[in-house]
């Protein structure tokens, strides 16, 4: 149940538990960009102090941008903050640092922008109120701790409407005093403490601080999708489609049931190779009506067949539409999809660059072994002794190059701390050698495989 109308309200309730530094010369609140500025807005005015900005940066978990991984802010030139969700995951400290240089340049442009080009105040001797709308997991406000403490403040005070209480007392041996109206053990997500809680613009945030905005340099909140539909026997399947600039191939993610394209999972190991510069297009292989038939009897997952009829088709979509990549596609399958995309690449030779199976069961790809001429890369968990079996059992079938790696502790879903981290390491080095147009070399291997079963 939300307990704040808006941010406004929020401020107002912050505010009364500031009373103690109302009026007090030395006192500077700074706002949070961009959503904690409406509330140290209502506080400064409340108090009677001035506001001025703190400028931090949320690192997103790459593919699931929504999840912070960590934090970078203003001024600060150490390692970013990294959060737990960085140790779960297993993100490599190089990724982390991949994704702190993307966003240090938007970090920048905030920073130019919300101060007109001038320096960050200072704050050697004053007491600075950091005021944020919540703290969830706390790393950007523990970034700006770390960069604020640097400039040498007499105190520093963090202030929130509401807080994760576990956060909120690792945060607390950072700073001189932390105030939060709420702190409650099952913090979910700040949102849910506002009955309205929209985006805040650049242009927002200038006009708070009383400050023109420059109509070049404003940038507003993006709320793009790549999601699609792609027509196939039996309807129609849902696909989430995103191409950097210059994408270097495709890849095509795909589960045949008991999960979907939106898993966690799916959507770190798609954001990784996006990062290595491969576009990427999740789909789920059953329609909307399949997998709730699948929900209930796990039976549709199994029809291979027509999970790498789904596949071929979303191939053939890819260069019909002409997405980046599309002649040069790779395809990484998990669980039953990882037999589908075997069966898929024994169709279209051509333009299947590679294969990578997470946890597939490949066994289920029958003969299609044996016509596999793109490179396959099974990567199986090492607690998944099943799996570990079949993937053993069939790599002898496929064509030269293919290689079996085992994520030492990970069962069949790599849940484990650290494992779907490593899976995904694998696979973008995987890709990034095999996923090229070796178009001749492997049109050639194909004849030969092709000859050798007849």
């Amino acid at each position: 149940m939300p307990v704040f109308r808006d941010r406004t309200h929020a401020g107002r309730a912050l505010a009364e538990s500031l009373g103690a530094y109302a009026g007090r010369d030395d006192v500077l609140v700074l706002g949070m960009a961009r959503g904690g500025v409406p509330v140290a807005r209502v506080v400064a005015d409340a108090l009677g102090v001035p506001l001025d900005v703190a400028v931090a940066r949320k690192l997103g978990v790459p593919g699931i941008e929504e999840v912070a991984l960590g934090a970078i802010a203003e001024g600060d030139t150490w390692r970013p903050v990294c959060d737990d969700v960085a140790w779960f995951i297993g993100v490599p400290t190089h990724v982390v640092a991949c994704v702190a240089a993307r966003e240090r340049a938007e970090l920048a442009r905030r920073a130019r922008l919300y101060r007109g080009g001038h320096a960050a105040p200072d704050v050697r001797g004053r007491t600075v109120v950091l005021v944020d709308d919540g703290l969830a997991t706390g790393s950007t406000l523990r970034a700006a701790v770390r960069a604020l403490r640097a400039a040498t403040p007499a105190r520093l005070v963090a202030a929130v409407p509401a807080a994760d209480a576990t956060r909120a007392r690792a945060l607390a041996t950072e700073v001189d005093d932390l105030v939060a109206v709420h702190r409650v053990e099952a913090f979910r997500a700040v949102s849910d403490w506002y009955d309205a809680f929209p985006d805040v613009s650049d242009a927002e945030v200038l006009a708070l601080l009383g400050r023109v905005p420059d109509g070049a340099s404003v940038v507003a909140p993006s709320g793009a999708s790549g999601a699609t539909r792609i027509a196939v026997d039996g309807g129609a399947i849902e696909a989430d489609v995103e191409a950097p600039a210059g994408a270097r191939g495709l890849v095509v993610l795909a589960h045949g049931g008991g999960s979907s394209r939106g898993s966690y999972r799916n959507r770190y190991v798609a954001g990784r190779l996006r990062l290595a510069g491969f576009a990427t297009a999740r789909v789920d292989l059953l329609t909307a009506e399949e997998q709730a038939a699948d929900a209930a009897t796990a039976a549709e997952r199994f029809d291979v067949a027509r999970l790498a009829r789904r596949l071929v088709a979303v191939c053939d979509w890819a260069a019909h539409e002409g997405l980046p990549g599309a002649h040069r596609v790779a395809l990484v399958g998990a669980s039953t999809g990882a037999a589908a995309a075997l069966v898929a690449a024994t169709e279209r030779t051509a333009c299947v660059s590679a294969v990578v199976s997470r946890g597939g069961r490949v066994d289920l790809a029958g003969e299609a072994l044996w016509r596999v001429c793109a490179p396959t890369l099974l990567l199986v968990g090492g607690a998944d002794e099943p799996t570990l079996r079949c993937n053993g059992d069939a790599l002898p079938a496929l064509p030269r190059g293919s290689c079996l790696t085992v994520v030492p502790g990970a069962g069949h879903t790599f849940e484990e701390p650290g494992a779907l981290g490593a899976a995904a390491e694998h696979a973008v080095v995987w890709l990034e050698r095999h996923a090229l147009d070796r178009g001749p070399i492997r049109r050639a291997w194909a004849r030969m495989r092709s000859d050798s079963q007849r």
